[in-house]
């Protein structure tokens, strides 16, 4: 992989490919991640009226939350995904605003029901940005509000370069990527990928990754002020993430 030095982050995937990144992504089950959701809400009596979904990338999950009659406020820091998941949603009733973890800029917003951060968005965040983040979210939600979060199993000590090639329903070649995790001297993951494809020069993505221990996401909900807090195994079968369930 290139090396552009150890702080350099491009998102060149979220910023300016979005539409590739639907592709890499066509064949995980977003219906399974907001049944899931549906599940924990129903067991815990909250019928909700206001869902934030933060990290919400193209709006796969955020249209199909919208579509169950709920109002959302879904946020993303990189405008490229919030182009598309604008169209996506169409009329939906989906307030978008550009901003992230940990420093919501949400404070003229009234509290919600709910707070979802799917598929690995807390570890993006920087060790020390855990605690701010999930207070944070606390601090959106109103008493007795319910947050729904993953942990995502990233490999602390790095892995191998793997090869990823995408193909269309005709067989024909989208995109061929190399993605690979390095351990860096800070305990997290430089997370570097070169995609290839048929239109277009290779470009390098590259990000840093947090691989946090289960426990210590429990403690960062517990200094936060949540009481009542499930894990669960995955979103179903198949994935194997951690998911919180964390009630204010």
């Amino acid at each position: 992989m290139p090396d552009t030095g150890p702080d350099t982050a491009s998102d060149g995937l979220y910023d300016e490919r979005p539409r590739l990144y639907d592709a890499i992504q066509s064949e995980w089950n977003y219906d399974r991640d907001g049944d899931f959701v549906r599940d924990a809400l129903d067991a815990r009596g909250t019928d909700p009226e206001r869902l934030l979904e933060v990290g919400c990338g193209t709006g796969e999950h955020t249209r199909r939350f919208a579509a169950r009659g709920i109002d959302v406020t879904a946020v993303d820091v990189h405008e490229g995904m919030l182009d598309v998941a604008r169209e996506k949603c169409g009329d939906a009733s989906v307030e978008f605003r550009r901003t992230g973890l940990p420093d919501l800029d949400m404070d003229d917003a009234a509290p919600f029901d709910v707070a979802v951060a799917v598929r690995g968005v807390v570890n993006h965040l920087a060790p020390g940005d855990l605690d701010p983040a999930l207070a944070a979210l606390r601090d959106r939600l109103r008493p007795g509000g319910v947050l729904v979060f993953d942990n995502s199993p990233l490999p602390a000590e790095g892995n191998r370069p793997g090869l990823d090639v995408g193909r269309d329903a005709e067989g024909e070649i989208r995109y061929v990527r190399v993605a690979h995790h390095v351990a860096t001297d800070d305990g997290r993951l430089d997370w570097r990928a070169v995609t290839f494809t048929p239109d277009g020069d290779p470009f390098v993505d590259r990000r840093r990754m947090t691989p946090f221990a289960d426990e210590r996401i429990a403690d960062a909900l517990a200094a936060a002020g949540f009481d009542d807090v499930d894990v669960a195994e995955g979103y179903g079968p198949g994935d194997e993430r951690s998911v919180f369930v964390a009630v204010r």
